[in-house]
């Protein structure tokens, strides 16, 4: 990995998060434990303000989120958050004793916790994750990153493998990310949460006939959607106003390829497929792929189709270059 300098800008901390030096599963796959321990620090810091973590913290909920989102992976129950700790970069992370001495290099888990191993993303890193559209878009990257991995769990855009309950299985990651929290932490998560205003989607879902603007998926249980969701073209989470021009109608699949950057928007509403997705299996990876180009479905009202404003940030800083 490249070294990171101070200053640290935004660019060099997402394309570091995306060069990971990662191995360790059978078959040779890409294994999950660094994103999900930085998903971790990155949900404590949003609680606390500060990444400090004692291995002895770490070790349990960290391992138990190696464990559930990895089935291939040959570590040792008890080492499983080991590794990442011990391994991840030290351009983002710096990790010693409890006397602040470098840790061995193959310290194993017992090992840490008798030495008082602590660690801490590095100052830069922090005063980035301070800056909560970085912080809500570092998050992002990770669940794709990590959902991406050969888990044999999770699925994603690398894996092209029961593809469409990849939505599901990032907001499942997410969710099980705050709940590895220590309490305290989890309860502040749950109560700076911006809520959603359930009026958006009542708005935006007609305008697109209740179907998805990418494949014309219109599922229902009687008269009601299931399966069709209002995304926010501009994210939520980043500031994105509930107002229909901001808002398109989207699959639960097209949904999660779109929030994850595999899938924008030109300024002419045409659909971009990002260069970085790769896919095997069943048909459903060429499908996406095969969307490249396509214009996506638009409500008949003129006044009521995405702004180029919501567009042009998506295609900034969420789709895939």
């Amino acid at each position: 990995m490249t070294t990171l300098h101070q200053p640290l800008t935004e660019t060099e901390l997402l394309a570091a998060l995306r060069t990971l030096n990662r191995s360790g599963l059978r078959g040779g796959g890409r294994a999950p434990h660094k994103p999900l321990l930085l998903l971790w620090l990155v949900d404590r810091f949003a609680a606390s303000g500060n990444s400090e973590t004692r291995y002895e913290e770490v070790a349990e909920p960290v391992g138990r989120l190696i464990a559930q989102y990895t089935a291939a992976v040959s570590t040792p129950d008890g080492e499983r958050a080991a590794l990442p700790f011990r391994l991840l970069e030290t351009e983002l992370w710096a990790a010693t004793d409890a006397f602040s001495q470098p840790l061995p290099e193959q310290a194993s888990h017992r090992r840490l916790l008798d030495l008082g191993a602590r660690g801490r993303l590095r100052p830069a890193v922090e005063e980035l994750l301070g800056d909560r559209r970085v912080r809500d878009r570092v998050r992002t990257l990770l669940l794709a990153e990590a959902i991406g991995s050969d888990t044999g769990t999770g699925t994603g855009s690398n894996t092209g493998t029961s593809a469409d309950t990849s939505a599901g299985s990032s907001s499942t990651l997410e969710q099980s990310v705050r709940d590895a929290l220590p309490p305290a932490e989890h309860r502040y998560r749950q109560e700076t949460r911006r809520v959603r205003d359930s009026r958006f989607a009542r708005a935006v879902l007609p305008l697109y006939g209740n179907a998805c603007a990418v494949c014309g998926f219109s599922g229902r249980i009687g008269p009601a959607p299931v399966g069709v969701e209002a995304a926010h073209v501009h994210g939520h989470a980043d500031g994105g106003p509930d107002v229909v021009q901001n808002g398109i109608a989207l699959c639960a699949l097209h949904h999660a390829l779109f929030d994850q950057g595999v899938l924008g928007l030109t300024e002419h509403l045409t659909i971009m497929v990002s260069p970085h997705f790769t896919h095997t299996g069943d048909h459903r990876g060429p499908a996406v792929t095969a969307l490249a180009g396509l214009p996506v479905r638009l409500p008949a009202d003129p006044g009521h189709r995405l702004a180029p404003q919501y567009v042009a940030w998506h295609t900034e800083h969420v789709f895939r270059h």
